[in-house]
This record gives C-alpha cells, structure tokens and sequence, in this order.
C-alpha cells in the first residue's frame, strides 16, 4: 500500500508535480494504492493515475499557456446581491454574505474544465481530489462523491463519480479569484482552504489508513510561502470558519517529502514563460531523484538508478526514451 499526494500552488504546484511524476517513472516506481492532489496539485496527480504518456505530457506541458485557461466572468454579475439580508425568504447569517460574494470570483475555469474533458474522460481508479464547502470537506473518487461535515457528519452525495473536469475545477477555485464550482445544491472552494493543509498528508493518513512508510508527499515552495500562508488561513477562517484549526507540522509531514523550490514562479501568477516552466519541471525531477534516492530502502521492487538532470534537455531526451 503506497499513496502519493500532491499539493496545491497553481501553476508552481502544476508544473513541479508534473517533474515529480516524470522521476517517479523514470525510478521505475508505478504501484500506488491512492494517488491524489488538490487545487493546482490535482492536475499532476490526474496525469500520474491515468498513466499519461510522459514524452506526449510534457510537450504538452510546455506549449500550454496558463493563463488562457481562464477568462473573465460575466460583466452582469452585481457584486452587491450577496450583501442581501434576506434570500429567499430567509434572514442570510452574516458570514454567508462573504461567501455569497466570493464564490462568484474575478475568473471561471470552464477552458480548464475542457482542457481536463480532452485529456480523459475516465476517472483514473486510484486518483482522488478534495475541494470545501462551507460545511464540509468533499472527497472525489472513482467510487462516488462523499461529504465530510465538520461536524463529523459523512454524507454519501453520489455514489457515481463526478465528471472528472468538475472536480479539478471545484478543488482549483481560489476564492475571489477563481469561481466557486457549485455540485448538488453546495458552492465548492480550493481544496487547500482545508485545515489539513495545503498537502494534505494527514487526510490520507486518516481517511484511506495509510500506514508507516507508505506516504509519498510533493509539495513545492518558493519565497512567497509565508504570504500564502497566511492568505489561505485567512479564507479559511472566513469561508470554512467550522472546519477546525490549521495543522501542525507533523500533519504534513510524510515518509517521503519532496520539496523543490522555485522562487521564480508564484502560485498566483498563471502566465509564466517557456523558461520558468522548464525550471519548474526541472525542479519537480530533481528534488524527486534526489528524496526518492535517499529513502531507497522503503521500496522493496527497488529503485533503478537515475541522476538529477543538469538540463531540461537532458530531461526531455529521458523522455522520449521512455525511461
């Protein structure tokens, strides 16, 4: 039993994950009992489970613009509605009025949802994602959609899945920013607004049981990490106010922690430049040969041998060879 889990950062995340899983091929590591990611982690993820062909992804990777993915909303859209005191015939409880305004956000996803649609319509077995409402967690998997109140309430909310660009959109929707994807009567938000965090090693831990040894963590950081922080502690106080205290460090720790930093590409930024797309693919491979190399010893089918890449084209040769 192996679990691989990818954390958020927008394009950052996007990018070194998409490194990670190129490393984590080319070592000859293909057996996960899970394999998920939130916000910008999930894409990545979705890219390990289905058993994308690499050389194809990475191109792929490369050529696409970020930024085109997401457009502007709807100009109709009358921000001040959602400081309405009464909706429906119902007194709205004061922190719902923030929420009502943010989950309309600055940009819709519908080109990231088609981007998805093009990939792969087939929900991967092993791939699972996470986004949040106001009163729960909400768990994507192939086996259905399942809500997790913060109350300790479990609600069955399909026992289909959902289509997959649905939930990529739901776990990617900064609030504000991003809109807000609604799914059975509920309003979902970025999964990283969870009080698991931004790499959610602890909900692994605890909702698919995963052992000593067997958690396989990516998450990438550059300078801008305490400004993040604190931005996703504040959204999740305001729009998740009942989901619990943030984490502590040992909740996000992993048996294996791959941590590549890249200053150069902020999680909020979503046009980056051929360059800062290849050192941020660089990155992912790099810092994954390196950590996956050192704990060696967990893997029983062995590791095959592969050194950091000096180059990105160096990567791109490993690539096309196949590994």
């Amino acid at each position: 039993m192996r679990h691989l889990v990818i954390g958020g950062g927008g394009p950052r995340a996007i990018v070194t994950g998409v490194g990670s899983i190129l490393a984590i091929r080319c070592l000859g590591l293909s057996k996960f009992s899970t394999i998920g990611g939130i916000s910008g982690g999930a894409l990545p993820a979705l890219f390990a489970a289905d058993n994308s062909n690499l050389s194809n992804l990475l191109k792929r990777i490369v050529a696409l613009d970020f930024s085109e993915l997401l457009k502007r909303s709807e100009k109709g859209y009358d921000p001040l509605t959602a400081f309405a005191q009464v909706q429906n015939g119902e007194i709205v409880p004061q922190h719902k009025l923030l929420m009502r305004l943010l989950r309309k956000g600055a940009l819709h996803t519908d080109r990231l949802g088609e981007l998805v649609d093009k990939h792969t319509s087939e929900w991967p077995e092993q791939f699972w994602t996470l986004a949040m409402s106001d009163k729960a967690h909400v768990l994507f998997t192939k086996l259905g959609v399942f809500e997790y109140g913060f109350d300790g309430s479990v609600n069955v909310l399909s026992d289909e899945p959902a289509p997959l660009s649905l939930a990529i959109r739901a776990t990617c929707a900064i609030p504000g920013i991003l809109e807000a994807v609604e799914y059975r009567g509920r309003y979902l938000f970025d999964g990283s607004l969870s009080a698991y965090g931004a790499c959610p090693v602890a909900w692994v831990r605890k909702h698919f049981m995963a052992g000593e040894h067997t958690i396989i963590r990516c998450f990438a950081s550059g300078k801008d990490g305490k400004h993040n922080g604190l931005l996703w502690r504040v959204g999740r106080r305001l729009l998740c106010h009942d989901s619990g205290a943030s984490p502590d460090d040992a909740n996000s720790v992993a048996d294996v922690n791959i941590e590549p930093s890249v200053p150069e590409i902020h999680p909020l930024r979503f046009k980056l430049s051929l360059e800062q797309k290849q050192l941020g693919i660089l990155a992912g491979f790099n810092a994954t040969v390196q950590e996956l190399s050192r704990h060696a010893g967990l893997f029983r089918e062995g590791l095959r041998e592969q050194l950091p890449c000096a180059t990105f084209e160096q990567l791109t040769d490993l690539a096309a060879a196949g590994f």
